[in-house]
């Protein structure tokens, strides 16, 4: 676990395993890579987690050094180049960032999963939501940026499903960066998606796994098979359970990227 010099700013980045493969792992908008940790703990080889600008442990920079799809990408593929990893996996905006790197260099990695992609080259389809997100996180403090959140509609709907899950989402809550995370999610409903042509894509001839759920309005599952048509040696596997692949069913997950990332 160390802060390492990155593109813009310090990127804290952890370690976990050895051997091959070496995977680097990027996590989605407001989330760390503590969050994704307990998954890093069950892939083989090497995996290395980073923070994005402005996430985690990671510095935050000012706003005009860009916290767009593109800035993300410079982290990732820093972070990359520096641990000589050659397969990659990305939740969200992780992996819009790393379609962006792949849209100029199609074959950086030999495996790539992406989980829960959110867009490929649409525009944010909620502007107006996004930006009040980035404005209740900079006004409250964090105790009660944490309670608001979690009953606004989206969430209070989730936690009557699975009311279990109230400690641990409350937990990333109050984890996030409020000073980087308001200034990602305002790129993110102003700034590119991660691809001006999604056709790029089409030129990745590594294998990729596509982990998405049938009931995300988040991460639309439409995006996901979209995905899976443009990429020419993709798998898709769709959740119906919520956040299936980070909670109740993140041992099936694990092993199914595990598998993934170690054939060839």
């Amino acid at each position: 676990m160390s802060l390492i010099d990155g593109p813009a700013c310090d990127l804290w980045i952890e370690t976990v395993g050895e051997g091959a493969p070496v995977t680097v792992v990027a996590h989605g908008l407001a989330s760390s890579s503590r969050d994704l940790l307990p998954l890093a703990q069950r892939l083989p080889g090497t995996t290395v987690l980073l923070d994005l600008r402005g996430h985690g442990r990671s510095d935050s920079p000012s706003e005009d050094v860009g916290y767009d799809h593109l800035a993300m990408r410079a982290d990732v593929e820093h972070v990359a180049n520096r641990c000589g990893a050659t397969h990659a996996l990305g939740v969200s905006l992780g992996a819009g960032a790393i379609m962006n790197l792949l849209g100029d260099h199609p074959d950086r990695f030999e495996r790539i999963v992406f989980v829960i992609p959110s867009r490929i080259d649409e525009p944010c389809d909620d502007v107006e939501g996004t930006f009040a997100m980035a404005d209740l996180i900079e006004r409250k403090p964090l105790e009660e940026m944490a309670d608001e959140m979690l009953a606004m509609p989206a969430l209070a709907g989730l936690l009557e499903r699975h009311p279990g899950w109230r400690t641990q989402i409350r937990g990333q809550l109050l984890a996030m960066n409020p000073v980087g995370v308001p200034r990602a999610y305002r790129a993110y409903a102003f700034g590119r998606p991660p691809l001006d042509d999604a056709e790029r894509l089409r030129h990745v001839r590594a294998p990729v796994l596509i982990a998405a759920n049938a009931n995300d309005p988040a991460h639309p599952v439409e995006v996901s098979r979209r995905l899976a048509a443009l990429l020419p040696n993709a798998e898709l596997d769709v959740y119906t359970e919520d956040f299936a692949m980070f909670i109740d069913d993140l041992d099936r997950f694990a092993a199914r990227a595990a598998a993934f990332l170690t054939m060839g």
